[in-house]
Order: C-alpha cells, then structure tokens, then sequence
C-alpha cells in the first residue's frame, strides 16, 4: 500500500467505530484492543471508567498493525512525548493535518498566539477540505463522534505525525473483531511504551531532549534558564538525578529505558 491508501485505512478503522460509546457499553471492544497492546504501555490497563480518548487512538492503530507509528498510549501528554522524542510532533496552530494525523486539543486556551497548554483531548484526522477539518474522536461526549473545525482553531494543541511514507510496504492487519478480555498486564521492568526511546545524557541535543525536559518540567523540576531548550546541560542532568533518587532508580543523570518509563508515567 502507498502513503494515501494507509492513512485511509487508518481513517476506514477509526470511522468503524462511530456511535460506540458508554451509553451502551460498546466502547469496551475498543478498550480490549487497546488492552491487548504489548507491551502495554505503562503496564497499565484502561479501565470503563478512565477517559478513553487516547486509548482510542492507540486502538486504531493497533487494530491496524501499526503501532511503530501510530504511538499507542492512554493518556495525552505522555503520547505527545512519544511524537516529539521521535521529531515527529508539528506545533503550529495554524499547520495543515493530512487524514491519519493525530489531533491533540487544550480547551483551556486562552486564543492569543500558538496553544501551549496541557492537551486534554486527542483524537484522528479524517478529512481536510479547504480550511476545515473533520475528525474522529473517542470519548466525545462518552462516545466515538467527529467533530468539525477551523484549521488555525486556538485549542489545537498541535498533530503527531505517524511517519506513513515509511510504511509503503505496509500489509494490512486483518479487520478489527471483537477482543477477548486482555490478560494481565505482562510485567517489565526495562520499558513503558511500543516505541524504542534514544538514551539520552549531558550533551544530547534535539527534539528528544525537549521533550523530556518538558515531562521534567511538567513533574516540577527546573531544566535551567531556558527551560526546555533541546540542550542537556548541567541543569537538566542534575533535574535527572533527583527525579531518579525520588523513584528509586540508579541517579546516574542518564535517561534510559527505566527513566523514560518512570517520566511517562510518574502522576
């Protein structure tokens, strides 16, 4: 399959689950989906209860075989980390998504310049025409709907952007069915998400510093001056160590595999 037709795929599966919801507990199915990721990501499994808008997403793309891309979490920031330590997180409000990208919204903006608030709600982008955009969204108003709105709307967040292209030898999944109940979540310790993470230490540079640095930040420690700069300096490296001691890791100042799980999972 080529670029277009996998993100048409993707759209195809996210609009086959529109009108499930809570009302009738239909979004379970989409739960079990997401349930049955390994490795589930965090370790944790989504319950009736939770806010589902992230775990619908991450169905989707599991429902389509491509977690490599499509990062599959349950809630949205620690996904918008997923995206931005792949480079792969575009920020503008006024960018132009393409059907497949993934939707991140804050309500809470205030309107003036790019949002860069906490996201609160995700969801898939089925359709651009002109300037308006149509999604599919979980958890709207307790179930699967879509949704219309204006390109440069204030409480965009900003888009993942799965690297589709990559994916042109894509073969797809088989449809969606119903899932069993998922078993118990595997236990490991070395990970917390489907995606490899890089290592990161003093003098890394770029996108994935960033983003961890604004997970540091969002957990209440100080990157430096800057703040979220891209640069691990002496400043982050120290924020490193004291985050690590306060969640029983090695402080060796070195985000690894352990370190990104606590970071994307730490309340």
């Amino acid at each position: 399959m080529n670029e277009n037709e996998i993100r048409a795929r993707v759209v195809a599966q996210a609009q086959s689950w529109l009108g499930r919801g809570e009302h009738d507990g239909s979004h379970r199915a989409i739960l079990r989906v997401y349930n049955a990721i390994r490795p589930l990501p965090r370790g944790y499994a989504v319950k009736d209860t939770d806010p589902w808008c992230a775990a619908f997403v991450s169905a989707v793309g599991a429902a389509c075989g491509l977690t490599d891309i499509l990062y599959p979490e349950c809630a949205c920031e620690p996904m918008i980390a997923l995206y931005r330590a792949a480079g792969r997180f575009e920020e503008a409000d006024e960018a132009v998504p393409r059907p497949g990208d993934v939707i991140f919204y804050d309500w809470q903006d205030s309107g003036y310049g790019d949002c860069r608030g906490e996201s609160d709600h995700v969801g898939l982008v089925a359709s651009v025409s002109g300037d308006s955009i149509t999604t599919v969204e979980g958890n709207y108003s307790d179930k699967v709907k879509t949704r219309r709105l204006h390109v440069d709307s204030p409480t965009i967040r900003g888009y993942g952007k799965p690297d589709y292209l990559g994916k042109s030898d894509y073969v797809p999944a088989a449809p969606e069915r119903e899932a069993p109940a998922a078993p118990e979540p595997e236990k490991r310790a070395d990970t917390g998400a489907a995606v490899v993470l890089p290592e990161l230490r003093k003098g890394s540079t770029g996108e994935s510093v960033r983003a961890a640095q604004l997970l540091l930040i969002g957990r209440g420690w100080r990157c430096g001056p800057w703040g979220a700069d891209g640069e691990f300096g002496a400043a982050t490296c120290g924020s490193v160590m004291l985050f690590q001691r306060g969640h029983a890791l090695e402080a060796d100042g070195v985000i690894g595999p352990k370190t990104w799980a606590a970071l994307l999972g730490a309340g």
